[in-house]
Protein backbone atom coordinates (compact mmCIF):
# COMPACT_ATOMS: atom_id res chain seq x y z
CA UNK A 1 0.00 0.00 0.00
CA UNK A 2 1.28 3.46 -0.80
CA UNK A 3 1.25 6.20 1.80
CA UNK A 4 -1.67 7.90 0.05
CA UNK A 5 -3.65 4.65 0.03
CA UNK A 6 -2.90 4.15 3.73
CA UNK A 7 -4.11 7.65 4.55
CA UNK A 8 -7.30 7.19 2.53
CA UNK A 9 -7.94 3.81 4.15
CA UNK A 10 -7.36 5.26 7.63
CA UNK A 11 -9.66 8.20 6.87
CA UNK A 12 -12.47 5.94 5.62
CA UNK A 13 -12.05 3.66 8.65
CA UNK A 14 -12.15 6.65 10.98
CA UNK A 15 -15.23 8.05 9.22
CA UNK A 16 -17.12 4.77 9.52
CA UNK A 17 -16.10 4.47 13.19
CA UNK A 18 -17.29 8.02 13.90
CA UNK A 19 -20.55 7.38 12.03
CA UNK A 20 -21.14 4.35 14.25
CA UNK A 21 -20.35 6.38 17.39
CA UNK A 22 -22.96 8.95 16.38
CA UNK A 23 -25.64 6.25 16.57
CA UNK A 24 -24.81 5.45 20.20
CA UNK A 25 -26.79 6.74 23.14
CA UNK A 26 -25.77 9.95 24.87
CA UNK A 27 -24.41 7.99 27.82
CA UNK A 28 -22.33 5.65 25.64
CA UNK A 29 -20.92 8.53 23.60
CA UNK A 30 -20.08 10.50 26.76
CA UNK A 31 -18.28 7.44 28.19
CA UNK A 32 -16.30 7.00 24.96
CA UNK A 33 -15.31 10.66 24.80
CA UNK A 34 -14.07 10.54 28.41
CA UNK A 35 -11.78 7.61 27.60
CA UNK A 36 -8.03 8.19 27.86
CA UNK A 37 -7.34 6.82 24.36
CA UNK A 38 -9.90 8.84 22.36
CA UNK A 39 -7.34 11.45 21.29
CA UNK A 40 -4.95 8.74 20.11
CA UNK A 41 -7.41 7.10 17.71
CA UNK A 42 -9.39 10.07 16.34
CA UNK A 43 -8.33 13.26 14.62
CA UNK A 44 -8.96 16.56 16.42
CA UNK A 45 -11.61 17.41 13.81
CA UNK A 46 -13.52 14.18 14.48
CA UNK A 47 -13.28 14.71 18.23
CA UNK A 48 -14.72 18.21 17.86
CA UNK A 49 -17.53 16.87 15.68
CA UNK A 50 -18.36 14.19 18.25
CA UNK A 51 -18.36 16.75 21.08
CA UNK A 52 -20.77 18.89 19.09
CA UNK A 53 -22.98 15.84 18.47
CA UNK A 54 -22.88 14.99 22.18
CA UNK A 55 -23.84 18.53 23.17
CA UNK A 56 -26.68 18.49 20.65
CA UNK A 57 -27.94 15.16 22.02
CA UNK A 58 -27.76 16.44 25.59
CA UNK A 59 -29.60 19.68 24.68
CA UNK A 60 -32.39 17.80 22.91
CA UNK A 61 -32.60 15.46 25.89
CA UNK A 62 -32.95 18.44 28.23
CA UNK A 63 -35.53 20.08 25.97
CA UNK A 64 -37.58 16.90 25.89
CA UNK A 65 -37.39 16.54 29.66
CA UNK A 66 -38.43 20.16 30.19
CA UNK A 67 -41.42 19.73 27.89
CA UNK A 68 -42.51 16.62 29.74
CA UNK A 69 -42.13 18.38 33.06
CA UNK A 70 -44.30 21.28 31.90
CA UNK A 71 -46.94 18.89 30.57
CA UNK A 72 -46.93 16.95 33.84
CA UNK A 73 -47.23 20.18 35.84
CA UNK A 74 -50.25 21.20 33.78
CA UNK A 75 -52.07 17.93 34.51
Amino acid sequence: MTIVQEILHRDSTEASFVAELKTKSTQELRRFMAGPWTASILSPEEIEELYQKLQQMERSSLDWTTEDFVEMAQD
